[in-house]
């Protein structure tokens, strides 16, 4: 997902670009966007005090050209205007109704030709699907994680994490007032969704 991410910043290497990165964590999308773009500049937001910590260690070679911001995503006041805006496995903590409020902020905060990428998990039109890919999921967190620790993150995902379908996150997008939107991948409950202002 984070590969897919930088993959589809469709902007020439040596541009002169302002990112945010929503969720930002421990720095992993940061990195390979600030190795790709040597003259990107990101904001990078997170509610975790900890995962900023990690993402200081992580970005170490690159904190001229990152400030981090400790604040849920949802609470932050948009005032800079960007190029792109990166969202990894973040949305999923905003409800159905955050989500639309939240992508006509994030339309408002981009530039023109402007770009806004989400990767994050998922859920179906129905109920039946949503059910089998989740237990699909589980199978895959226990067989790499192992049964105690892939069941403790299964069941902190069921606990509280909100979740939409494509679908919805698609329309959604287009009711905001992006042109140009459209799923990039998607794998057992995670996708990536790409939408353009332009």
């Amino acid at each position: 997902m984070h590969k897919l991410v930088v993959e589809n910043l469709d902007f020439p290497q040596n541009t002169k670009l302002k990112i945010l990165d929503l969720g930002i964590g421990t720095g992993q999308t940061a990195q390979h966007i600030l190795e790709k773009f040597p003259n990107a500049q990101i904001d990078g937001i997170d509610i975790s005090k900890k995962m900023i910590e990690q993402g200081k260690i992580r970005l170490k070679k690159f904190l001229k050209r990152v400030d981090f911001t400790e604040s849920d995503i949802y609470d932050v006041k948009f005032t800079e205007k960007y190029d792109a805006v990166v969202a990894v496995l973040c949305i999923h903590h905003l409800n159905s109704e955050q989500k639309q409020e939240f992508f006509r902020r994030i339309f408002k905060t981009l530039k023109k030709d402007g770009m806004f990428i989400i990767a994050d998990i998922i859920k179906f039109d129905t109920a039946k699907k949503t059910k089998e890919k989740e237990e699909e999921w589980k199978a895959f967190l226990i067989r790499n994680l192992g049964k105690k620790e892939g069941t403790f993150w299964f069941e902190n995902y069921q606990e509280e994490d909100l979740p939409d379908s494509v679908k919805n996150q698609l329309k959604w997008l287009k009711i905001a007032g992006f042109t140009k939107v459209r799923c990039i991948w998607e794998y057992m409950n995670y996708t990536v969704i790409q939408a353009e202002k332009t």
